[in-house]
């Protein structure tokens, strides 16, 4: 629960220390059925990247689809290097968190596997390009995540009330 008594629900990776984590079958499963757990309890969701990285699997397509269906409140910060599919599993743009943040020192690693280019952007380019909501300081991050999982509740909660199908973004 948050300073407000609000339960939410927290999906992170954890680097090795030795440079980037990776999401391996096993975690892949777990975190899937984490979400479904949670989408089936009302529970918002907060996905914190750190550094990692994975190879594409049916485990993490299972990841995948459980964030993308999931219509509680969706909130991602990242912290670290994401690369690829760790990114997007992790509910990366282009599975429509409601709100998305970056620290200062983060970066964004996707290749394309037709052409083999390889695009990388830092979180100002990020948040330039509107992969990312905004970049906050670490210092920041508490109250901005309390106040942007109020907001998601609260626009959530509308959404549902008026019967439209909505994506928050500022």
């Amino acid at each position: 629960t948050d300073t407000i008594g609000h339960s939410k629900a927290v999906v992170s990776t954890q680097s090795t220390g030795a440079g980037q984590g990776e999401i391996d079958n096993k975690g892949a499963l777990k975190a899937s059925n984490f979400v479904q757990i949670c989408q089936q309890t009302g529970i918002p969701l907060l996905f914190i990247q750190g550094d990692v990285t994975t190879t594409f699997s049916r485990e993490l397509a299972s990841l995948m689809r459980s964030v993308a269906v999931a219509t509680v409140p969706k909130i991602t910060l990242m912290t670290g290097n994401a690369t690829g599919h760790a990114y997007l599993a992790m509910c990366g743009g282009g599975l429509l968190p409601d709100l998305s943040y970056q620290w200062p020192g983060a970066r964004v690693t996707c290749s394309d596997d037709v052409s083999n280019d390889v695009t990388s952007m830092d979180a100002w380019e990020c948040s330039a390009n509107m992969v990312c909501d905004d970049v906050i300081l670490p210092s920041e991050t508490r109250e901005t995540l309390r106040r942007s999982l109020l907001v998601a509740r609260a626009f959530r909660n509308s959404v549902l009330r008026s019967g439209t199908n909505s994506v928050l973004k500022f």
